[in-house]
């Protein structure tokens, strides 16, 4: 559990863009702000509200997503687009499928080690 100090310093290195304006929000010396940083309650708290935030930032791209590549799709199809505009719509959307297959791979690699590790 994080004391007061630490919950302010938390809250403040999610509203900042460094340690140092963190620590001066949070008023604690950047001392004792580098000191929470090598704390592991501490560290594995901050991860889990970034880890929460990147989950939310990430439901609203996907819902996004869908309306993207309708996007791309009708530059890629649009004849009076520039050619330069179709083919980087094109590139876009095969890049796109690509690394979606690679990630679906990738997972599944995943769920076989970790089915693999708890067999053992």
């Amino acid at each position: 559990m994080l004391n007061q100090r630490q919950e302010r310093f938390l809250k403040a290195l999610l509203d900042t863009p460094s340690i140092e304006q963190a620590c001066k929000l949070a008023s604690i010396t950047k001392n004792t702000g580098y000191k929470y940083l090598k704390d592991e309650i501490f560290m594995k708290e901050y991860r889990a509200i970034r880890r929460e935030l990147m989950q939310q930032v990430t439901a609203k791209l996907q819902k996004s997503s869908e309306d993207a590549v309708h996007t791309l799709n009708d530059v890629m199809q649009d004849g009076d687009a520039t050619p330069s505009s179709r083919v980087q719509a094109a590139k876009n959307i095969l890049d796109i499928a690509y690394r979606s297959l690679e990630l679906d791979d990738i997972q599944e690699r995943v769920d076989q080690l970790e089915s693999q590790l708890a067999n053992e």
